[in-house]
C-alpha cells in the first residue's frame, strides 16, 4: 500500500515538473518567436525588395533610354533569379505599355510583398518599375528556426528535469518508500524492523523518530499484554465469574469471554458459551429463566445496568442463588455487550431467611427494651437538664469576677503611664481574656455536643458585622502594627438578612483573632461574598486573610478537627486548647454551610466559611460610611461624647468598672442599683440608651425591661442586656422581654465599646427621623 502510494506521488511530481518547467519555457518561447521573428522576417524581406529595386532602378534608366531591350531583360534575368521573385515589370513612361515583364507564377505559394519605383534619366521620368516577391521561403525558414528552438529547448528542459526526478528519486522518493514500509510493518506488529542507517538529512531525521516511536509502541504494546494477561488472572482469581454477554442484531445471546470459573458454578465450558449463550440459559432455574432473559432486554433497550437474583441447578439437585450485575454498552454494529460478574449468594440468602425469623423474635425483645429505654431517656433528660443548669451557674459564677479582673485591668492600664507597668498589666489582660474563651469555648462545645445549641434569626447587615469585628480588633492589630481591611460586596452592603449575627460574629473573630495572632507585620483583611442567590435566601462567603505564618498541608487536614492545632510548635508558642475551630466548623454545619482554609507555610493563610442565610422583608440600609471601618470602637463613640446613658446594675464592682469604661469613651453614666430604681430613672430622664443587669433584687432586669417598654418614654430606648449568663437560651429570654441586644459578661471593651456604637447610631438616627 505504501509503495503505490509512493508510486503514485512520483508520477504526480515528474507531471507536475513537466509542466511546470516545460510548457512555460515553449510556451514564453513561441511567444517570443512568434510575435517578433514574423516582424523581422517581415522586415528581412522587405529590405531585400528594396535592394533588388535599388539595383534596377540604377541599371535600367540608360537601357530604357536606348530601348536596349535585350541588356534590360538580362539585368531582369539577373534579378528573377532569386527564387522568392514572382514578377518584375518594367513600363516605358513615353508609351505606357510594358517595356519588359517576366514572371514565375508557379513561385506563388504564399503572401505576395510588392514594391514600386519610378525611373528618372536625370530629372525626366522615364519609367515605371514593379517587383513582386513571395513569402513563403522566409515563413519556412521562421517554421524551421521555431522547430529547431523547440527541440533545443525541450531537450534542456528535458534532461534537466531527468536529472531533478533521478535526485528526487534517490534522496525522496525512494527513502519514503523505505519509511512507508516501515510503519507498515509497525501497523502490522512487526517490530522487528528495521530502517538502512547512515542517513544524516531530514529523511533520516524522521526515521529516528520513526524508530524511537517503534521503541515506545513495542513497549506500549508489552505493557499492555502484560497488562491483559494480569486482568486474566485477576479475572480468574476474583470470587465469581467474569463475563462478557453479547445481545446480537439477531436477537442471539452469546457470551464474549467469560472466566474459568463458569465450569464452577455452570459445569459449563467458556468455549461452548462463546458460540451461544442457551446451555447458561438452560441452567437457570425455569421460574427465573423468562425473568432473567426478559431484565437482560430491557437492559439492552435502555442502555441501563442490569441487576439480577436468580436461581442455578447444581449436579446434585440443589438450587445455587447467584447474583448478576453488568453495565450494558451499544457497539457500532448495533450489538450490546454487557461487562459485569457474578457471584453466588446463597449463603445471604439463607442468612437473610435466618434473620426474618431472628426478627420475629426481637421484636418482643424490643417492646420490652423500648420500656427500659423510656425510662432511661427521661432519666438523661433530667440529668441533661441538670447539666444545662450547673453550666449556666458556673457560667454566670465564673464570669462576675473575670468581668472585674478584665474591667479592671482594662481601667487601670488606661490609666497606667510606665512601661513596666503597661506590659504587665497587659500580661494580666492577655491571660484573663484567654481564660475567658477558653470558658466560652468549652460552654460552647458543650451545647454542641448535647445538641442544644440554637441559632437566633434575628435581621442584621453583613457590613455593620464586619465593621464591628473590625474595630474589636483594631486596638489588637494596632499594637502589632498591622492593617485591619475591610471588603463587602456592593450588594450586601446595604442588604438586611434574617440569621444569627452573633455566631457570625464569633466565627469571624475566631478566624480574624488567630489571624492577628499568628501574623507580625503586614495586614489583615476581612471581605464578604455572595457566593449564590438562592431566590428568597443568599449563600455567602466570608474569607479571612493575613500575611502570617501560614500553615503546612499536613497540618491543614487536621485543622479543624475537635481538640486539634497546627502543630506542637503552636501549642507552646502561641497557646489555646483546638477547641475554637471545631466549633467554628460545627457553627457553619449548623448555618448549612461549611468550612476551609488555603495556606502555605510563610505566605499567609485564607480561612474561609460558607452560610445560608434569608433574604429579610425589611428595607435596605444606606450604604455605611467607608471612613469609619478600621478606626479604634472607643473612638468611634467620640461622636457621643457627652451623651447619657443608664447602668443598671447591683454589682459595686461591675458598677465600677463599667462607670468609668463607659467614662473613658466620654458617655455620661447613671447608676441605677436594682430593677425598681431603673424603672423610676428611665421613666423621669429620656436616656439614648439602658444597660441593664438580669439578676437583680426588688426587680429583675427582665421585668424591668417589659415595664420600660410599657411607658411611652421607654417605648424606644435602646436597652441592652449585660449578663454572666451567656447561653443562647437567656439572649432569647432578654430579646423576648423587650431588649434589643446582648453584651455578655466579663465585658470585653472594644466588643462593648462597637455594640454602644451600633445602637447609639440608630438611636441617634431614629430621634431624628
Amino acid at each position: 500500500m505504501s509503495r503505490t502510494k509512493s508510486s503514485s506521488l512520483f508520477v504526480a511530481i515528474a507531471l507536475g515538473a513537466s509542466i511546470g518547467l516545460l510548457l512555460p519555457a515553449l510556451i514564453v518561447g513561441g511567444l517570443l518567436i512568434g510575435l517578433r521573428e514574423p516582424q523581422a522576417a517581415e522586415a528581412a524581406l522587405q529590405r531585400e525588395l528594396e535592394a533588388k529595386l535599388d539595383v534596377l532602378v540604377s541599371s535600367l534608366p540608360e537601357l530604357l533610354w536606348n530601348l536596349d531591350t535585350v541588356a534590360a531583360r538580362e539585368v531582369v534575368a539577373a534579378v528573377m533569379k532569386s527564387p522568392d521573385v514572382v514578377r518584375v515589370t518594367v513600363r516605358d513612361a513615353s508609351q505606357g505599355a510594358p517595356f519588359i515583364e517576366m514572371s514565375f507564377p508557379e513561385r506563388q505559394k504564399g503572401l505576395s510583398v510588392k514594391g514600386e519605383r519610378e525611373i528618372f534619366r536625370g530629372v525626366a521620368r522615364i519609367g515605371h518599375l514593379r517587383i513582386e516577391v513571395d513569402d513563403h521561403l522566409s515563413t519556412a525558414a521562421l517554421t524551421r528556426q521555431r522547430w529547431l528552438y523547440g527541440a533545443t529547448v525541450g531537450g534542456q528542459l528535458l534532461a534537466s528535469l531527468a536529472l531533478i526526478l533521478a535526485l528526487l528519486n534517490s534522496r525522496l522518493m525512494r527513502p519514503l518508500r523505505e519509511l512507508g514500509g516501515f510503519a507498515n510493518d509497525l501497523a502490522q506488529g512487526r517490530f522487528s524492523a528495521q530502517l538502512p542507517p547512515g542517513r544524516k538529512d531530514e529523511i533520516g531525521l524522521l526515521g529516528g523518530h520513526l524508530e524511537h516511536m517503534r521503541d515506545a509502541l513495542q513497549q506500549q504494546f508489552d505493557a499492555q499484554r502484560a497488562l491483559i494477561e494480569r486482568l486474566r488472572g485477576m479475572a480468574e482469581t476474583v470470587p465469581g465469574v467474569v463475563y462478557q454477554l453479547r445481545l446480537g442484531q439477531d436477537g442471539q445471546f452469546s457470551f464474549a469471554y467469560v472466566s474459568e470459573a463458569v465450569k464452577d458454578y455452570f459445569n459449563l465450558s467458556g468455549a461452548k458459551l462463546e458460540l451461544s449463550a442457551e446451555p447458561w440459559f438452560e441452567q437457570i432455574a425455569a421460574p427465573d429463566r423468562t425473568l432473567v432473559r426478559e431484565s437482560l432486554l430491557a437492559s439492552a433497550r435502555a442502555l441501563t445496568p442490569w441487576q439480577q437474583e436468580f436461581r442455578a441447578h447444581q449436579d446434585d439437585g440443589s438450587e445455587r442463588w447467584i447474583y448478576g450485575n453488568a453495565i450494558a454498552q451499544l457497539e457500532p454494529g448495533g450489538s450490546v455487550l454487557w461487562h459485569g460478574f457474578l457471584t453466588d449468594i446463597s449463603h445471604q440468602r439463607r442468612d437473610a431467611l435466618e434473620l426474618v425469623r431472628y426478627r420475629l423474635h426481637l421484636e418482643e425483645l424490643v417492646e420490652a427494651r423500648t420500656a427500659e429505654l423510656a425510662e432511661a431517656t427521661k432519666a438523661a433528660q433530667a440529668a441533661s437538664l441538670a447539666k444545662s443548669a450547673f453550666l449556666a451557674n458556673m457560667s454566670h459564677e465564673i464570669r462576675t469576677p473575670m468581668n472585674a479582673i478584665i474591667g479592671l485591668t482594662y481601667l487601670v492600664q488606661s490609666e497606667a503611664t510606665e512601661p513596666p507597668q503597661q506590659q504587665r498589666l497587659q500580661k494580666v489582660a492577655d491571660a484573663a481574656e484567654h481564660l475567658l474563651s477558653i470558658i466560652n469555648n468549652v460552654l460552647d462545645f458543650s451545647k454542641i455536643e448535647a445538641g442544644k445549641l440554637q441559632l437566633a434569626h434575628s435581621d442584621f447587615n453583613v457590613a455593620q458585622v464586619l465593621d464591628n469585628v473590625s474595630s474589636m480588633l483594631a486596638q489588637r492589630a494596632s499594637e502589632k502594627g498591622l492593617q485591619v481591611v475591610v471588603e463587602v460586596d456592593e450588594l450586601l452592603a446595604t442588604q438586611i438578612l434574617a440569621g444569627d449575627a452573633q455566631r457570625v460574629t464569633e466565627i469571624l473573630l475566631n478566624f480574624a483573632g488567630n489571624a492577628v495572632k499568628f501574623t507580625d507585620q503586614g495586614s489583615v483583611k476581612l471581605a464578604a461574598n455572595i457566593e449564590a442567590d438562592l431566590g428568597k435566601a443568599l449563600q455567602l462567603r466570608f474569607e479571612v486573610q493575613d500575611s502570617g505564618i501560614g500553615i503546612s498541608q499536613e497540618a491543614q487536614a487536621r485543622l479543624f478537627q475537635d481538640f486539634e492545632q497546627a502543630d506542637s510548635s503552636t501549642t507552646r508558642r502561641y497557646g489555646g486548647t483546638g477547641l475554637g475551630l471545631a466549633i467554628c466548623r460545627r457553627l457553619a454545619d449548623l448555618m448549612h454551610g461549611e468550612v476551609g482554609v488555603q495556606s502555605s507555610p510563610g505566605a499567609g493563610s485564607r480561612f474561609w466559611f460558607t452560610l445560608k442565610v434569608d433574604k429579610s422583608s425589611e428595607p435596605s440600609l444606606a450604604a455605611p460610611a467607608q471612613a469609619s471601618r478600621g478606626m479604634a470602637a472607643r473612638e468611634l463613640l467620640q461622636q457621643f461624647k457627652g451623651t447619657r446613658v443608664l447602668l443598671a446594675e447591683d454589682n459595686a464592682v461591675n458598677q465600677e468598672v463599667a462607670v468609668a469604661m463607659l467614662g473613658s469613651a466620654g458617655l455620661i453614666v447613671d447608676v441605677a442599683g436594682d430593677g425598681q430604681e431603673a424603672l423610676r430613672m428611665a421613666s423621669e430622664f429620656d436616656y439614648a440608651l439602658i444597660l441593664m443587669d438580669v439578676q437583680m433584687p426588688l426587680m429583675d432586669g427582665l421585668a424591668a425591661t417589659r415595664a420600660i417598654r410599657g411607658s411611652a418614654r421607654g417605648k424606644h430606648t435602646p436597652i441592652l442586656a449585660m449578663t454572666a449568663n451567656a447561653f443562647a437560651e437567656e439572649r432569647q429570654r432578654c430579646l423576648d422581654a423587650g431588649m434589643n441586644d446582648h453584651v455578655a459578661k466579663p465585658v470585653v471593651a472594644e466588643q462593648l465599646f462597637a455594640t454602644l456604637h451600633m445602637w447609639l447610631s440608630r438611636s441617634e438616627k431614629n430621634r431624628t427621623l
